[in-house]
C-alpha cells in the first residue's frame, strides 16, 4: 500500500536525510500534488513553487543517496517544473538544417572511410554538398555555400562518429581513424 502523499520539511542547508523508499515516494507524490494545486490557482499555504523546486532537488539527491529508483511521480514533478520543449533537438545544428545534416551523414556513411583519416569518408566535399544542397533551408544556396556548411559539419565529433556508426559493415575499417580538419 502506498503511504499518503506528503510534503517534506524544508531545510535550507539540505541537512535532512531520508533513505526510506516509501517515504521518498510519498514526498514525490506530495510535491507533485501541491505543485498542481498551485498551478490550478489554489493558495500555496506557505509552500510556494520556489520551495517545491528546492525540495525537488533535495528529493532527487535523496533518491541517489538511498540508491533507490525515483517514483514515476518524481519524474513527472521534474518535467512539470522544467517544462521541457517537446520539439527540442539534441543535434548540434539548427532545426532548419536537421534534415540536410542527417542526409549528409547517411550519404557519407555509404562511402568507404578516408584512408588518410582526414575526412569521415572518401566522398568529396563537392559530392556531399551537391547531395544536401536541395535540402538546405535556403533553396537558392550556391554550391560553395553548401560546401562551406558541409565543411563545418565535418568538423563536428557528432557528425564524424555518426558517419562511422551508420557505415555498413562491408565498408568499415578495423583500424582507428582520427579525423582532422582540412588544412
Amino acid at each position: 500500500m502506498k503511504s499518503p502523499a506528503q510534503l517534506p520539511l524544508v531545510d535550507p542547508d539540505f541537512l535532512l536525510i531520508e533513505r526510506r523508499p516509501e517515504q521518498l515516494h510519498a514526498y514525490a507524490r506530495g510535491l507533485l500534488r501541491h505543485l498542481r494545486r498551485i498551478r490550478d490557482r489554489e493558495k500555496a499555504g506557505g509552500y510556494p513553487i520556489a520551495t517545491i523546486k528546492s525540495a525537488a532537488v533535495w528529493l532527487i539527491e535523496s533518491y541517489a543517496e538511498a540508491g533507490v529508483a525515483p517514483a514515476p511521480e518524481a519524474a513527472r514533478l521534474v518535467a512539470e517544473l522544467v517544462q521541457p520543449d517537446k520539439d527540442a533537438s539534441t543535434l548540434p545544428v539548427r532545426p532548419s538544417s536537421e534534415v540536410a545534416y542527417l542526409a549528409a551523414i547517411e550519404f557519407e556513411a555509404r562511402h568507404r572511410p578516408d584512408p588518410a583519416g582526414k575526412q569521415p569518408s572518401v566522398a568529396t566535399l563537392y559530392a556531399v554538398a551537391k547531395h544536401v544542397r536541395p535540402l538546405l533551408q535556403n533553396k537558392n544556396a550556391s554550391q560553395k555555400t553548401a560546401e562551406g556548411t558541409v565543411r563545418g559539419w565535418r568538423l563536428l565529433p557528432h557528425y564524424q562518429s555518426n558517419v562511422a556508426l551508420q557505415r555498413p559493415a562491408a565498408l568499415r575499417v578495423k583500424t582507428r581513424l582520427k579525423f582532422h580538419p582540412a588544412d
